[in-house]
This record gives C-alpha cells, sequence and structure tokens, in this order.
C-alpha cells in the first residue's frame, strides 16, 4: 500500500512538472495578465566565469520565477488564500498597504502622513529642507523669467489619500522617531512658495473644504487616485484658476447630472495590484461627463503640464480640445504624451516650447513633492539662460577636471567596465549629472534673485520672422494628422475626389487648420501674449 501511495505522488508529481513545462513551452492556456510593474529577468547565458561566482544560478532562478508555466493563476490562487484566511497580501510588502475597515493605501502615503517619507530621499530633515528650499527658490526664478515673456508658471498641490482620509490609515510604529526628526514636503513647500510669492494652486485644502459637505467619496477606498467624479471638479478648478492667473476667459466646463454606478477600473487600481482570483465586493460611486459650453469668445491656451499620475484622472475626462490649443504632458519630465511631434523631454528644443506655451503647469502629489519637477527647472534655467556653447565649454572643463582627478577617473573607469560601456561615455554622462544636479556652481547667473542673463536662443525664438513660424506650425500640424487614422481617412478620401497626392491633400488640410487656429487666436507669433478679457477680471476661484 506504501508503495502504491509512492507510486501516485510520484506520477502527480510528474504530471504537474510535465504540464508546467507544457505551458511554459507552448502557452496552450492563455491565462489574464498579473497587474502592476515587473521588471523582467533575463535568461542568463551560461559562461565559466558567472558559474564559479554563481551569478549564473541566481540569474536563472530569478529567470525561472517569472517564468514557470501556470504562474498567474498559480499566484492568484495564493493571493487569494492569505486574502480570505489573514486579510493580507505578499503584495503589501511593497505596493500597497491595508488600512482599516477594507481602505487600501500606497505605503509611501502612509510614511508621508507620519512624515518620515523623506528619508527615502535625503537622510536627514534638514537636508530634505534644504534640497526643497533650493527647488522652491528655482521655481520662483522661472516664474519671473517667464512672466515678460507671457507665460504662467505655477503649482499645483494635488493631496494624497492620506490627507483626505487619515481616519483608515493603519497604525504606524513611528513612537522612535523624535519630533525634530519629521518633516512634510507640503507644508514647508507651502510656506515656502508664500514666502516668496511663487503662484500655487492648492487642491488639498480646496477638497478638505469639500469633504466636509459634500455627499460623495473623493477617494475611492481600493484607489489610489483621487475618483473619477472628484477629477471632474479638480479640472474645473484648474481652469478658473487659470483664467485668474492669465486674466483671460476660458470656456467654461459643464459636468452632467451624475449617477450612481458600481467601481469602474479608475477607481479600483489599487486593488487590482492585489491580483486576486475574484474580485472584492465593489461599492458604488457617482460618475458624470464633462463637456463644455463651446465659447466662441473664449481663448485656448496652451499648456505643457509636468507631473505624476494624477493628471491622467484629469486628462482622460476632461474635454482638453475644447478647452485647450496644445495640451502636453511631460510624464515625470520623462516620457511625452499628447504630442505627436515628440516622444521624449530629451527631443524638444527646451526654449522653444517653454517660450511658446501660455502656461506651465507643475502638477505634483504630496508624495512626490520630494522629488519636485524632476528636474525640469533646473534645464529651462540653464537653458534660457546660457548659449549651447557656453554649457558645453563648461561640460567639457569638467570632463578634463574629471581625467586629472585620479581617484575620481579611476572609479569611472571601473563602472564603464562592469556596465560594458567606453570610458569617454561614463565621463560624460557624470559630468553632465553634476552640472544639472547643482547648476549655480557651475552658472553663476543663476545664483541671482531672478538671473537677467539670457540666452541667444531666446532671442532667435522670439525674431522668427512670420513664415517660418506658420511653416513650422504647419509640420507640427502634418504631424498631428498623421498621428490620427480617421482623419487620415478622410484626407485619402478628399485626395481622390480633388485628383490630388495624398502628401499634398495632407499639407492642404493642415495649411487651412493652422489659418483657423491664427484667426480664431489659438496660436499666436512668438511673443504675443494671450489677450486680456476684461470679463475675467472678477472671475472667482473655486
Amino acid at each position: 500500500m506504501k508503495n502504491l501511495v509512492k507510486v501516485i505522488l510520484f506520477t502527480l508529481t510528474g504530471l504537474l512538472l510535465f504540464a508546467s513545462m507544457f505551458q511554459k513551452t507552448t502557452q496552450w492556456w492563455d491565462f489574464k495578465k498579473l497587474n502592476g510593474v515587473e521588471y523582467p529577468s533575463p535568461k542568463p547565458a551560461l559562461t565559466l566565469q558567472n558559474y564559479r561566482d554563481g551569478s549564473f544560478q541566481n540569474g536563472m532562478e530569478a529567470y525561472l520565477k517569472q517564468n514557470f508555466g501556470f504562474r498567474q493563476p498559480l499566484i492568484r490562487f495564493y493571493n487569494q488564500y492569505l486574502w480570505d484566511f489573514y486579510t493580507t497580501s505578499i503584495s503589501n510588502k511593497s505596493i500597497l498597504t491595508l488600512g482599516k475597515d477594507g481602505w487600501l493605501y500606497e505605503p509611501w502615503s502612509v510614511d508621508d502622513y507620519y512624515q518620515i517619507h523623506y528619508l527615502k530621499h535625503a537622510s536627514t530633515a534638514d537636508q530634505m529642507e534644504e534640497q526643497l528650499a533650493g527647488e522652491a527658490k528655482r521655481i520662483y526664478q522661472l516664474q519671473h523669467i517667464l512672466e515678460p515673456y507671457g507665460c504662467n508658471l505655477f503649482i499645483s498641490l494635488v493631496p494624497s489619500k492620506d490627507m483626505l482620509y487619515p481616519e483608515y490609515l493603519p497604525d504606524h510604529p513611528v513612537a522612535h522617531f523624535k519630533t525634530d526628526t519629521k518633516m512634510s514636503a507640503r507644508f514647508f513647500l507651502k510656506d515656502e512658495f508664500d514666502r516668496l510669492g511663487v503662484n500655487y494652486l492648492d487642491y488639498g485644502e480646496y477638497f478638505q473644504r469639500m469633504k466636509d459637505t459634500a455627499d460623495f467619496t473623493i477617494f475611492p477606498k481600493t484607489g489610489t487616485h483621487w475618483s473619477r467624479y472628484s477629477a471632474l471638479f479638480a479640472a474645473d478648478t484648474l481652469v478658473r484658476y487659470m483664467e485668474h492667473l492669465g486674466n483671460i476667459n476660458m470656456p467654461n466646463l459643464i459636468i452632467s447630472p451624475r449617477t450612481l454606478q458600481d467601481a469602474q477600473e479608475a477607481d479600483m487600481d489599487l486593488e487590482n495590484l492585489l491580483n486576486l482570483t475574484r474580485p472584492l465586493p465593489k461599492p458604488q460611486y457617482y460618475y458624470a461627463t464633462m463637456t463644455s459650453d463651446n465659447d466662441s469668445t473664449a481663448v485656448k491656451p496652451k499648456m505643457i503640464t509636468i507631473g505624476d499620475s494624477f493628471w491622467w484622472n484629469i486628462i482622460y475626462h476632461m474635454p482638453v480640445q475644447d478647452i485647450f490649443s496644445v495640451l502636453p504632458y511631460w510624464y515625470y519630465n520623462s516620457t511625452i504624451y499628447y504630442d505627436p511631434s515628440h516622444h521624449s523631454v530629451n527631443e524638444v528644443n527646451l526654449v522653444d516650447e517653454i517660450l511658446s506655451a501660455d502656461f506651465i503647469n507643475l502638477f505634483y502629489s504630496s508624495t512626490q513633492l520630494y522629488k519636485l519637477n524632476n528636474g525640469f527647472t533646473k534645464n529651462a534655467l540653464i537653458a534660457l539662460c546660457y548659449d549651447p556653447e557656453e554649457i558645453d565649454s563648461i561640460q567639457a572643463s569638467l570632463e578634463q577636471n574629471i581625467y586629472y582627478d585620479s581617484t575620481w577617473i579611476s572609479g569611472l573607469r571601473e563602472k564603464a567596465e562592469s556596465e560594458g560601456k567606453n570610458v569617454e561615455e561614463v565621463v560624460h554622462d557624470a559630468a553632465k549629472w553634476f552640472i544639472y544636479n547643482s547648476p549655480e556652481q557651475f552658472f553663476p547667473a543663476l545664483n541671482d534673485s531672478i538671473p537677467t542673463k539670457r540666452s541667444k536662443r531666446v532671442n532667435d525664438f522670439l525674431s522668427m520672422d512670420s513664415l517660418s513660424f506658420v511653416e513650422q506650425e504647419i509640420e507640427r500640424t502634418i504631424l498631428n494628422i498623421k498621428s490620427n487614422e480617421p482623419q487620415m481617412e478622410t484626407i485619402r478620401e478628399k485626395a481622390k475626389q480633388q485628383g490630388k497626392t495624398f502628401e499634398q491633400a495632407i499639407r492642404d488640410d493642415a495649411k487651412w487648420i493652422v489659418n483657423q487656429k491664427m484667426m480664431e487666436g489659438t496660436l499666436r507669433f512668438p511673443g504675443k501674449k494671450l489677450e486680456v478679457n476684461p470679463k475675467a477680471e472678477n472671475n472667482g476661484i473655486q
């Protein structure tokens, strides 16, 4: 009998191993992907060196953990077991924290409420405050540099979930932290902005007042961003603030009658990270849509937004084409969305893009304020104040100093060898990092209260002749058209009907669009400000 049991167990084990290998090789069953961000572990190539030092074994173990058969359903099943029996999840360790009454939070949001999140970005509270004070000063400088060119820079202070709903936060072991070692970027920066006179829109204060009277939840129970319904009020408040700041009249936003529905995907993004086999009971939230009044006398400004993921909740549900002429989104000052001409900030002519904007919105939630604007103000100040040749000269001088420093260059040579790069590339990157991380050390003009020095690129942009500017806009519009397949199909039909080539038909449409924008006033020549609308002077801010 014992032998029969062993045979059965051995057979079942073999079948399970075979089934796993079969699934891994053939992907016969198409399982739902796991939610969340995962960095793939590449399959390592076997060499004598990596076998001897153990890195091959470690690499193969990491690869197999991500690539065994039936991985997705097995992980979901295990997560469901932990949730049902212990109301916990393996995800809790890194990406979410269970609060009271089933509320979910991101762990860094909990840390920020208790004012210890800064330790992820600095060694001490004083060090963090020094970094943030430097950033507040740069924002102040950039704001005043851009004002004469008709560009309004402002900050959107977005509350994280912990600020609006601290009553559901889990207990936190912070008793061993002394009071003077705690600090909050939000509170510190708000005081600095008030002291310096920096433009900012405080969504935290706005929603805090709303929470006391609203009959809806501003942040969903199992989501990390403000709710879809709350985002509509955030969008309306943004437009009203821009009207006040720019002294202009923009199209009015209209929110439709709301309906009570089961929670939608965007309002349970943290729950999705649990990767359970069955969904949690769905709460109900209010939902509505947003349109504009299509006011023909209103202006549609160009706004560049540099910010974090909270901006998606606004841009997804706002009729942006009715409100803005152009609305590029520089996600964490890295990837660019809603701009067919550019996909990365490394591709843009920073001076031209900044000076062509009517507004620049630094849009960051409380937990992201510790790395506010991700280097945008540093890059912008350097580009606006110094010529490319001056920047290249400073870069070359620092690279030369690195080569003369035996300790420094020795360390960089080791780094180049370990990363498979040439030394020149690593030295160049190191010098660039030092220059842009502490620009005031290398660019003396930035130490002035408000720098008066200007790059020749500023004058080049402002003195651009009308024909060059129009041609540039036509090329931008052509790229926009080519990114819109329905519009492309319409132009193909039009080209056939009018006996034109496809490229000529696109160019003709682009010329017409640019001409219309100029007639409407949504496209202006460099240096020409938005027209002040007297009706906007008395607009209040919600």
